[in-house]
């Protein structure tokens, strides 16, 4: 206070200063709040100029990866597991035995029916003599008869015998078809207990070993039995894509497909769109497809997780946009053009999608500079320093010059 009272006049110079101070401060700070960016301010961006080329459009999903064919394998008899001669891993090829029943049962009775049948066709040759005899007998008493040696009675008697030795003939045949038939159901039953493949593929599980008991009854009575082994053809392999509702116009048989699998992350496997539910699931509202790809080198395993591009049709002369170049804020989507060294937003409307390209239908002329990088930094109207960026993807076809 002692300083303040000798020296007022420096005092009040200081305090002066300070006000002029904060004054310039305040200004400063009012002056960017409201204008932004300063005016002298430009920002450096890098550009590219859009490009017209053919543009596949594609429908892309996911989905898993299934077996051409799977099936489990039951038995179809009775019995107990003998010998199982595959293992999980194991490539099968048609018609080859995989699992063997206990056959005993079934060949004795395959050896009880042959009996049966031979002992039955012994008494259709006995019974074939009884008919010679009989009718030999009947030719003789209808001689007799008409010399008037024997009476009509005996003639009769003659004829019913005869008569019935002929059906009793027929019985005897009847029950020949009959022991034929179980002779064959033997010998089925017996093909049964060996258990064959019913097309080439790999045992994908086994749930039984030998000993274990089996019931022929099981595959037929129960869908969600887990049977003895279960067989997966994957040299041709299916995914199913569940199609939303709106793209349902653009799929069609045949269409090409591309897979892109996470165990492969270099390769595409290419398929096509083999079928069509035509009908919609009422409560997803989407229409499964399903698409076919050759497997030949057994690369694709059931199960796996896969990305599905469906090519449903290509748009020619396409205008597009790298992605990275689209700001989307809600429902509006725009990039930021540089004209007269001056970022202009741009809102536009986008189609099509093919990697890290978007067509842009609406809002471009395919003139104007593109900001890629930096397009956070700037605002419309903000003055920008422009440097394009080299591009690999040269435009299939030459873009117009600028109008004078």
């Amino acid at each position: 206070m002692k300083n303040v009272r000798e020296h007022p006049v420096l005092t009040i110079a200081i305090l002066a200063v300070l006000v002029v101070l904060v004054g310039v401060v305040v200004k400063l700070f009012n002056g960017e709040a409201k204008g932004g960016v300063r005016k002298d301010r430009v920002t450096s961006v890098s550009t590219i100029m859009p490009i017209r080329k053919d543009l596949e459009v594609r429908l892309t999903y996911t989905a898993d990866v299934q077996p051409y064919q799977q099936v489990n394998i039951f038995s179809r008899v009775d019995g107990y597991i003998s010998k199982i001669y595959v293992d999980k891993g194991d490539f099968v090829k048609t018609n080859q035995v995989l699992v063997e029943i206990d056959h005993t049962d079934y060949l004795h009775a395959v050896n009880r029916a042959r009996a049966n049948l031979a002992a039955t066709r012994a008494d259709v040759m006995r019974q074939e003599a009884a008919i010679r005899n009989a009718k030999l007998t009947l030719d003789r008493t209808q001689a007799l008869l008409k010399d008037q040696f024997i009476a009509q009675q005996d003639l009769d008697n003659a004829q019913a015998t005869h008569e019935m030795a002929v059906a009793q003939l027929e019985s005897l045949r009847a029950q020949v078809r009959q022991m034929e038939v179980q002779l064959q159901q033997a010998e089925t039953n017996l093909t049964y207990s060996y258990i064959r493949a019913p097309f080439a593929g790999y045992v994908a599980v086994r749930n039984l070993d030998a000993g274990s008991s089996v019931n022929g009854s099981t595959g037929s009575t129960s869908t969600m039995s887990r049977g003895i082994l279960v067989l997966h053809d994957i040299g041709t392999v299916r995914v199913l894509l569940d199609i939303v509702e709106r793209d349902v116009p653009l799929v069609k048989i045949g269409q090409r497909a591309e897979l892109h699998a996470d165990a492969y992350p270099a390769r595409t496997f290419e398929g096509t769109l083999a079928r069509i539910v035509q009908a919609l699931d009422r409560t997803t509202r989407t229409m499964t497809v399903e698409v076919d790809l050759p497997n030949p080198e057994h690369a694709l395993k059931a199960g796996m997780f896969a990305r599905v591009d469906l090519v449903v049709g290509t748009h020619h002369d396409a205008l597009q946009i790298p992605i990275d170049a689209v700001t989307r804020l809600e429902s509006d989507q725009y990039v930021y053009t540089v004209q007269n060294g001056k970022a202009r937003k741009v809102p536009i409307v986008m189609g099509a999608r093919s990697d890290l390209l978007v067509e842009v239908t609406q809002g471009l002329t395919g003139t104007e500079p593109v900001i890629v990088s930096g397009k956070d930094l700037v605002t419309d109207g903000a003055a920008v320093e422009a440097r394009p960026v080299e591009t690999p993807l040269a435009p299939a076809t030459p873009l117009p010059s600028p109008k004078s």
